[in-house]
């Protein structure tokens, strides 16, 4: 790889910030997303039989500022599953986690 930059990339997480209404509950937090070339994002998108949970678990990775009842939440997979019974969040969640891969930051 020529671009030493590019190396920073490999480990990268996108933070996202979300709030949402579903239901009528609220969610809000900040998804750590993992970063993935694109060759990786079309495998993951365009395969048949490719769905919302499946793209959400491989790149959803974390999350901070999640808050139920008052109560930090921390990131663990049951949980996630918890919230991907839901096809209406787990859609959600998938088109966040596809958008994030072409956001850039402005930098002043």
């Amino acid at each position: 790889m020529k671009l030493k930059l590019l190396n920073g990339l490999k480990s990268a997480l996108i933070s996202a910030p979300l709030n949402f209404e579903f239901g009528g509950v609220i969610f809000k937090f900040t998804a750590k997303i993992k970063l993935v070339p694109e060759s990786e994002l079309k495998t993951l998108t365009e395969n048949q039989g490719a769905n919302d949970n499946k793209i959400v678990r491989a790149l959803l990775v974390g999350w901070d500022d999640f808050f139920d009842d008052g109560k930090d939440v921390p990131f663990d997979i049951s949980t996630l599953e918890e919230m991907l019974a839901y096809s209406g969040l787990a859609a959600r969640l998938s088109v966040e986690c596809i958008n994030a891969q072409y956001r850039i930051t402005e930098k002043n």
